[in-house]
């Protein structure tokens, strides 16, 4: 029971944490991007969406930088590099993104990396 305390915790500090990062970048930039995946964070768990890395495979050109707003699973193939960034991933997923020469970027990182939002495409 303890143990599901401390994940409890520490899983509410990040969504804290991620929410004041897409805030402030919204102040800063006034860009709807960063708006929207703080409304998206917000919302119930059982609304965010789930897309599979073979969709990812047929959505997507190589190189862009994408964000989902729920999880990414390890359905499919990946053949194209991409950066992802994410509320949650699986470990299949990880490994077939990582293999495939993408990159999987923190929201925070996002953030500083493209501060007005352009070049990154939500997915989902």
């Amino acid at each position: 029971m303890e143990h599901d305390k401390v994940t409890t915790m520490f899983v509410n500090t990040l969504n804290d944490d991620i929410k004041w990062t897409l805030r402030n970048a919204y102040k800063k930039t006034k860009t709807p991007l960063w708006k929207t995946l703080e409304k998206k964070i917000e919302s119930s768990r059982s609304n965010r969406s789930e897309i599979n890395i073979g969709k990812l495979e047929n959505l997507t050109k190589d190189g862009e930088n994408i964000i989902i707003p729920g999880k990414v699973l390890g359905n499919g193939t990946l053949t194209h590099k991409l950066n992802i960034t994410s509320f949650s991933i699986s470990i299949p997923a990880m490994k077939k993104i990582l293999d495939a020469g993408g990159k999987i970027i923190t929201i925070n990182d996002l953030v500083n990396q493209h501060p007005n939002g352009k070049g990154v495409r939500i997915i989902g």
